[in-house]
């Protein structure tokens, strides 16, 4: 591990409590996935219907609609590692249930939903509360490459989670794969008992909550670098993921494998997120705003060729492309936006992050199961792909100001650390 600090690709695991929480989340990740792909799978075993199995991912990502602005207003106000030690205890209660349930063979279609939504819930207020704790972890130097690097983890985790997933479901069934996923919330659950970051505890105190919300909002709404970033970041939310959406009607009817081969495609997009996360982390783009259209127009592209793929190899190899495209996009988005955000509105603007991103899973879900019936897999995932490309282009020329943004030009930041000075005068403490 030391030899990889001295690399600039990984600096930010030059930190005791980064490199703490990066390792404990490796492994919980690989769970989660376990439980993910499994899940969409059952489901679709059970129904038949790819609006069934996007169904799943809107009752999962629908409560980030409606609740992950107070989240942001949450992780501001109270301690952020305790909040983030909350959620993921309830995250392991649910696996556990779905492990119970399905070993003893009474799971339903209804109960994956409602266990779904019941993590959606707790999804609101963890995902603004995590990233939010990231700058606390490290140097301010190094937080750009943390975030880059926490983008990795988390899709490092989708190359050995889908595939065990596929191969574990096939031998022994979905509940195993539950089973692990709630087993593996142990290390992350360990690593922030003993974690201590160097601030993250309450930032607004003195204001109402409808107040904290409203002012996140604002911030957001008058910067046209987050607004914007925002605005591509939930394009990308709704289109870009009808693949994943409908993976197990790809593997099954387009390319007549089964639980097997939809872990391998869905292992072969972490391959690609992963590298895509890698190569943000050490380029650190002076003009991110250029990187973030070129990765969009590539994630276009992998998806259309994707939706024309009938072989297994070809597929795996464009899922590469498709989520190293989408997660380089995603990471330089989020690295870009936390630069330019003062630390006590971190938490309200990362929740804004998870609404533009998270949020946009219901649309995304319902494009995905209702096109999917009607048009079939890969005429949505071709269509949804040429919305986005059309989409990202129009904001791009109607916001060159983002696209030519140069982040080492000092004058980016004077709204930031004045706005700054304004949020700690009304009782900001970290």
């Amino acid at each position: 591990m030391s030899a990889l600090t001295q690399l600039s690709t990984f600096s930010a695991l030059r930190h005791r409590d980064y490199r703490l929480f990066w390792t404990g989340s490796l492994v919980s990740l690989v769970g989660t996935w376990m439980q993910s792909t499994a899940q969409s799978y059952l489901v679709w075993e059970l129904t038949g219907s790819a609006l069934a199995t996007g169904l799943t991912v809107l009752f999962f990502s629908l409560p980030s609609t409606v609740l992950s602005l107070l989240g942001g207003v949450v992780a501001d106000r109270i301690d952020r590692r305790k909040l983030v030690l909350t959620t993921q205890s309830l995250f392991m209660l649910q696996s556990a249930a779905m492990t119970g349930l399905t070993l003893a063979g009474t799971i339903e279609v209804w109960q994956i939903y409602l266990l779904a939504l019941g993590n959606g819930i707790v999804m609101a207020f963890d995902s603004p509360g995590r990233q939010s704790m990231l700058p606390s972890l490290v140097e301010r130097e190094d937080l750009s490459n943390a975030i880059a690097l926490n983008s990795t983890v988390f899709n490092a985790s989708r190359v050995v989670g889908p595939p065990i997933a596929g191969i574990v479901y096939a031998a022994a069934g979905p509940a195993w794969c539950f089973a692990v996923n709630t087993v593996s919330f142990a290390a992350i659950l360990y690593v922030l008992w003993i974690i201590r970051p160097r601030w993250g505890g309450p930032s607004v105190t003195q204001a109402t909550l409808w107040r904290n919300l409203a002012e996140g909002v604002n911030y957001a709404r008058t910067h046209p670098i987050e607004r914007t970033l925002l605005l591509l970041v939930s394009l990308v939310g709704t289109f870009a993921f009808t693949y994943v959406v409908l993976m197990p009607v790809v593997a099954s009817q387009v390319l007549g494998g089964g639980p097997a081969e939809n872990g391998y495609l869905l292992g072969a997009a972490g391959v690609g997120a992963t590298l895509g996360g890698l190569m943000v982390a050490t380029l650190r783009p002076r003009r991110p705003g250029k990187l973030i259209v070129s990765f969009g127009y590539a994630a276009v592209l992998c998806l259309i060729a994707f939706s024309l793929s009938r072989h297994l190899v070809l597929s795996m190899v464009l899922s590469v492309g498709i989520g190293g495209s989408v997660m380089a996009f995603l990471a330089t988005c989020n690295a870009t936006i936390q630069s330019h955000v003062p630390d006590a509105l971190r938490g309200r603007i990362m929740s804004l992050y998870t609404l533009a991103l998270i949020g946009s899973g219901p649309l995304n879900s319902l494009i995905a199961g209702v096109l999917g019936n009607v048009l079939g897999a890969p005429w949505t995932i071709a269509l949804s792909g040429l919305v986005m490309g059309l989409a990202v282009g129009i904001i791009a020329w109607r916001n060159r100001a983002v696209v030519e943004l140069d982040v080492t030009n000092p004058a980016s930041g004077s709204r930031r650390v004045a706005y700054s000075g304004r949020a700690a005068s009304e009782g900001a403490t970290d």
